[in-house]
């Protein structure tokens, strides 16, 4: 399993789940940025701020093994959203490798990262995206 596998199962791991393609995109963006120095996805410019390909492959990957439940969701104003979670055999994989193939730091940097964002709604971690890295506001179709 590569690395951009056990990332995004370690954050589904630690969220349990998580609503919408932009939070799963902007938190590991954030994640990228700030705990693996951009060491493991490669992000661009997009109309919601940074945007990885790689995140959207390997979800589609580990949905298609069963790992993971990408569930459509009906928002309010009846648009599609997507809802990430693990599937039994997604969580006994996931607990594997953040026991057993993560340093004890990366864990501890990896659960406090988590909590720190836990709270935020989408637009929240976007904002927050664009405040701390506004070169990736040049191509957003947001307002804030």
């Amino acid at each position: 399993m590569d690395k951009e596998q056990e990332i995004i199962l370690s954050t589904l791991y630690l969220f349990d789940e998580i609503w919408g393609r932009t939070y799963l995109q902007k938190f590991l963006f954030l994640l990228n940025s700030e705990i693996y120095n951009g060491d493991i996805f490669e992000f661009r410019k997009y109309k919601y701020g940074p945007f990885c390909d790689t995140i959207n492959n390997v979800v589609s990957e580990l949905n298609e093994k069963r790992l993971i439940k990408e569930d459509p969701v009906l928002t309010r104003g009846l648009e599609t959203g997507y809802k990430y979670s693990l599937t039994k055999s997604g969580k006994k994989i996931a607990n594997d490798i953040f026991e057993n193939k993560l340093s004890k730091t990366e864990r501890k940097k990896l659960i406090e990262f988590t909590n720190r964002f836990r709270r935020y709604s989408s637009t929240e971690l976007l904002k927050y995206v664009y405040q701390k890295y506004p070169e990736y506001i040049e191509c957003s179709v947001f307002e804030s």
